[in-house]
C-alpha cells in the first residue's frame, strides 16, 4: 500500500512540474530563456522527488518482504506444532 502511495505521489509531482503555468498567467516580460530555466528547475525538482519516492518505496517493499517472511516462518512453526500434537494424541 505504501508503494502505491509513493507511486501516486511521484506521478502527481511529475505532472505538476510538467504542467507549468497557463499562458494567461505568464508574463510577457520574462525572456524565453528564463522561462526555460524555471521549467528545467521544476523538472529537476520533480526528478529528485521521484527518486526519493522510489527510494522510500524500495525500503517499504523490503520491510514488507521481511514481514511476510517472518509471518511465513511463524505459520510453518504453528503448522508443525499442531501436527506433532495431533500425532501424539493418536498414539496410545
Amino acid at each position: 500500500m505504501r508503494i502505491g502511495f509513493a507511486a501516486a505521489g511521484t506521478l502527481l509531482l511529475i505532472g505538476i512540474a510538467a504542467c507549468g503555468r497557463p499562458a494567461s498567467e505568464t508574463s510577457h516580460e520574462s525572456p524565453p530563456q528564463e522561462r526555460d530555466q524555471k521549467s528545467d528547475e521544476r523538472m529537476h525538482q520533480a526528478g529528485r522527488a521521484a527518486y526519493e519516492a522510489a527510494q522510500r518505496a524500495e525500503e517499504a517493499a523490503k520491510e514488507l518482504s521481511r514481514q511476510v517472511e517472518r509471518a511465513g516462518k511463524e505459520a510453518r512453526e504453528g503448522w508443525d506444532e499442531a501436527k506433532r500434537e495431533h500425532e501424539q494424541k493418536k498414539q496410545p
